[in-house]
């Protein structure tokens, strides 16, 4: 099956926001910017110092985004990879991608609220929220979505990273109509319709089973390593599921859309009782059947009795619209 991403949609991908992965040429931040401010605010997580550094950074520029303090969060060679790109882009690219975010979202706002970091700060997991309006036919809209960011740092500076997150959340105000995935995927499981089955498994262990449960689309292998009371979130939910029934319920439907799946596995990040894991690969999707790039990211909190808190990352977009239906979409926001 043919790999799809029209030029058209690469294109205008490249506005959809940060952080990325990938190789690029050595480039230079241009003279004309100023150098970092060198007093950061002070940070909420016990990070080792340079990410805490980089968070720092990162939440200064979320709360007065400019084009040359987002540059100045990537090395000179720093790369970009994200939903709906087929392969990381570099310094340049990345700089005409933002120029065109704050014209297209003047007030845009992020707010990079949780920081998950390995023991030597070099890899960290940022989960945030991206608000801001923008303006389609003479109408303004509110958006106001979460974004999962994968970041390699070199020092306190992104070299390498990949942003997951639900294109639905930005364009689903432009079509109503756009469909919605999990509409009507909801419910509580109780102990009585969920009986203990063991001790689940830790997250962490067995990468190449749990690799094989998502590419397989095996549901009940992944909902067996949670606790029986887990609270799922993830797109498309605008509160946690709660218990194994409703999680299955909504790995069922999304694996229902997902074909194909060649995902492996990425970075692995853990602190205290949370379990990062990133897999990114390709996957066949959406009414055409197109074989697209696709990474999801999860995020498992444990205690003594299991996996009890477990988050999702991934998109919908392509999985829910054809190729057509997303370049007009771009089109319509992004000109």
């Amino acid at each position: 099956m043919p790999f799809s991403r029209s030029l058209v949609v690469l294109a205008t991908a490249a506005v959809l926001l940060p952080i990325g992965s990938g190789q690029a040429a050595a480039t230079t931040t241009p003279p004309d910017c100023p150098p970092r401010a060198g007093a950061p605010a002070p940070v909420r997580e016990a990070l080792p110092p340079s990410a805490a550094a980089f968070m720092a950074a990162y939440r200064a520029w979320g709360a007065a985004p400019t084009v040359c303090a987002y540059m100045d969060l990537f090395t000179p060679d720093g790369t970009l990879m994200d939903t709906g790109l087929a392969a990381p882009i570099g310094h340049e690219a990345i700089r005409k991608q933002i120029e065109r975010v704050l014209t297209v979202v003047p007030d845009y706002r992020f707010d990079p609220f949780s920081a998950t970091a390995s023991p030597d700060g070099r890899v960290v997991f940022v989960k945030a929220r991206n608000t801001g309006t923008v303006t389609v036919d003479g109408r303004a809209t509110k958006v106001d979505y979460l974004t999962t960011h994968r970041l390699v740092l070199r020092g306190d500076r992104v070299e390498r990273g990949h942003r997951f997150w639900d294109q639905t959340e930005l364009f689903r105000p432009l079509d109503p109509g756009l469909r919605d995935l999990f509409a009507g995927i909801g419910g509580t499981a109780t102990a009585a319709e969920e009986p203990a089955s063991g001790t689940a498994s830790r997250p962490g262990d067995g990468i190449r089973e749990r690799q094989r449960a998502w590419n397989d689309r095996d549901t009940d292998a992944l909902v067996a390593t949670v606790g029986e009371r887990v609270r799922l979130t993830g797109p498309g939910l605008t509160a946690p599921l709660k218990g194994r029934t409703a999680a299955r319920a909504y790995l069922d439907r999304f694996f229902g859309e997902l074909h194909g799946a060649e995902l492996a596995p990425g970075h692995t990040v853990r602190r205290g009782p949370t379990t990062y894991r990133e897999w990114s690969g390709t996957a066949v999707v959406g009414p055409e059947r197109r074989r697209v790039t696709y990474g999801i990211v999860e995020r498992l909190t444990r205690d003594r009795s299991g996996v009890t808190d477990w988050d999702l990352s991934f998109d919908t977009l392509d999985l829910v619209a054809t190729e057509q239906q997303i370049s007009t979409l771009r089109a319509r926001l992004f000109g």
